[in-house]
């Protein structure tokens, strides 16, 4: 793949309004939110310690739609319940992070995941009632939970107060698809591109989470030592009414994206971690 350049004329300005946006990232557009994608350089952290700060690569887009807000304040943070024996916490050679749950070890509410700015989530609620939003995943999961397991990306507290309420194929009331089937089919990770698009609001969520665990209203006993392992690669959200896309014309773009980052040579692509059995 060839390398690119992109430079910044500091104080320039171009009256012909038909000229390309040159942006971030491949997917973005006016209407972009979110982007978290720790392989892109616009998007690298460092470790999974709690309070680091995640950058949202769409942070630009987003502040175009909400004036005053910055890099900080659109950006996420890390939050996490760990315990050695119960949760693992790893960055893969190819920059995403796997989270592999103990399957009987487990005593307590382990979880690692990323809070997305509250701004980012006030914008969509604000909206949702009138708007049409695209949201995307991809991930691995390297060894399936047992059940029932709470969702990846969600904003969302419970069924009675729901925005986005991705399932992770288990408990039967998540709003994204998945163009993969639901089970590893004997594949390790199995990779999952998920979508959807959402206008509508349920209630008034206010839990806005990326990760995995035990994470929102799957907590207790009854989620303990059930949980899905999974390498989080990439999350996006879009508000589609400003940016003028389609649904169809979002998904494709992505998805075509998501099969070229984990072909032969993709920069996702033969991505290794620790065995989940380290964790029985």
């Amino acid at each position: 793949m060839g390398s690119g350049f992109k430079t910044v004329l500091t104080g320039a300005a171009f009256s012909d309004t038909s000229l390309p946006v040159i942006r971030n990232d491949a997917l973005l557009s006016k209407g972009s939110l979110f982007l978290f994608d720790p392989s892109h350089s616009q998007g690298a952290f460092a470790g999974t310690a709690s309070g680091t700060v995640v950058p949202n690569i769409a942070w630009k887009e987003a502040s175009a739609l909400m004036p005053g807000e910055t890099a900080d304040s659109l950006s996420g943070k890390v939050f996490l319940n760990l315990a050695a024996g119960e949760i693992m916490v790893e960055r893969t050679p190819k920059k995403g992070v796997h989270i592999i749950n103990s399957l009987t070890k487990q005593t307590a509410d382990r979880n690692w995941h990323i809070q997305p700015s509250s701004k980012v989530a006030a914008y969509m609620l604000a909206n949702g009632a009138t708007h049409k939003f695209y949201v995307s995943m991809w991930l691995g999961r390297t060894r399936r939970g047992v059940g029932p397991s709470g969702s990846s990306f969600h904003l969302f507290n419970n069924p009675g107060n729901m925005f986005i309420a991705p399932s992770e194929g288990l408990n039967g009331i998540g709003r994204l698809n998945y163009r993969a089937t639901d089970d590893n089919g004997g594949a390790v990770p199995h990779h999952r591109f998920t979508n959807t698009d959402i206008n509508g609001v349920t209630g008034t969520p206010s839990t806005f989470q990326l990760g995995a665990g035990m994470l929102s209203s799957y907590t207790g006993a009854t989620y303990q030592n059930k949980q899905n392992s999974i390498i989080l690669y990439r999350a996006y959200i879009e508000d589609l009414t400003v940016s003028g896309r389609t649904y169809a014309e979002v998904d494709a773009l992505d998805y075509a994206l998501y099969q070229s980052a984990f072909a032969a040579g993709g920069r996702y692509a033969d991505d290794t971690w620790t065995d989940p059995a380290t964790l029985p």
